[in-house]
């Protein structure tokens, strides 16, 4: 009830918004519309507001300066009107392309633009000198400039990032550990979604090193630790035995899993390799899957999973797969090894997660 009861209260707001724009956009294109029909009676030197019909200095001054308030409320309207149309552009543009990424961060510019042109115009309108703001501007600029370098530095690297096609709105990427969905490419900062709903905003100039997942399938891993007194072979072979299993029922893995062999040898296990590749939107649930599968494997096959433990002086206990295997054995695991290496070559641990 209190989500349906917010959600209602955010429409109501946009509503609300809209209908605010809507009635002040009527409102300066009636006043523009006027200007434009009586525009020689306003404006120029035939202008009705050049006397001074009371007197009164200060009611005068407020009557000369109506062609300056009227100026103002058609660059208003004009540069409203514009904006709206931009944001109606930008909701238009839904799908997930380089192009969509590249329209919006032009529409930011614009939108910018526009902003800056339309404070010239109404400072213009009221009798200021833009020409000597421009150059005044202009070297203040300047010394802003050489203290905002990392903002110039920001909007660069936003534009090498979208013409350069490293990442588009939409895309699963990992920055600095950080996994999720681009939801956003500014001129300044990129705008980054997890899969928990957290939201983290980057300038553009500190992303250095971006992991796309979108542009390929994501890899995932699981390391199932046994005894070092297990016979590896025999492991091996119920790893066989059970591994086809384990795609079936997994529907979210695109390719494998595969058995990669010998991934490390801890101080109380030897840890096996398994690799699998997924969407990447299908990544955390495929990941847990797998494992799953793995431990259900492991009890099912009778391997047993090392707690890490010192052992000062013991006979060797009896942690399954102990019994040594035979030659045919051993050459069949080798053999399964070594097609698991051929199946999955270029899928290794390195680009897993």
């Amino acid at each position: 009830m209190i989500k349906e009861k917010t959600e209602k209260q955010e429409l109501s707001d946009e509503q609300r918004e809209n209908r605010i724009i809507t009635f002040t956009l009527i409102v300066l294109g009636i006043i523009s519309a006027i200007s434009v029909i009586f525009d020689a009676q306003i404006f120029g030197p035939e202008s009705i507001f050049i006397d001074d019909p009371t007197g009164n200095s200060f009611i005068d001054g407020i009557y000369h300066d109506i062609p300056s308030i009227i100026r103002t409320c058609q660059i208003l309207f004009l540069t409203l009107l514009l904006f709206v149309i931009l944001s109606i552009l930008g909701k238009k543009i839904t799908t997930e392309t380089h192009f969509q990424t590249a329209i919006r961060l032009v529409v930011s510019f614009v939108r910018y633009a526009i902003f800056i042109v339309a404070i010239i115009l109404i400072l213009s309108a009221w009798g200021v000198d833009t020409r000597t703001l421009l150059v005044s501007a202009g070297i203040l600029g300047l010394i802003i400039g050489l203290g905002a370098q990392s903002l110039i530095a920001d909007i660069i690297a936003g534009l090498f990032i979208v013409f350069d096609g490293e990442y588009k709105v939409g895309d699963f990427i990992v920055v600095d550990g950080w996994r999720g969905t681009v939801m956003e490419i500014g001129i300044r900062t990129t705008k980054i979604k997890d899969e928990g709903g957290n939201i983290k905003y980057m300038n553009n100039s500190t992303i250095n090193a971006v992991v796309n997942q979108s542009q390929d399938l994501s890899y995932i891993r699981c390391e199932l630790p046994i005894f070092y007194t297990a016979d590896l072979e025999s492991v091996e072979l119920a790893i066989k035995e059970y591994m086809p299993r384990i795609k079936d029922k997994i529907p979210y893995i695109v390719n494998g899993p595969y058995y990669k062999g010998v991934q490390d040898m801890n101080d109380s296990s030897v840890n096996l390799l398994f690799l699998a590749q997924c969407e990447e939107k299908d990544f955390y649930p495929a990941r847990r899957a797998l494992n799953r599968e793995i431990y259900r494997m492991a009890n099912e096959m009778g391997i047993q999973i090392p707690y890490p433990q010192i052992v000062i002086n013991q006979a060797a206990p009896d942690n399954g797969f102990s019994e040594k295997s035979t030659a045919k054995q051993k050459r069949e695991a080798t053999a399964y090894v070594y097609d698991q290496a051929y199946e999955s070559e270029g899928m290794e641990a390195e680009n897993s997660n």
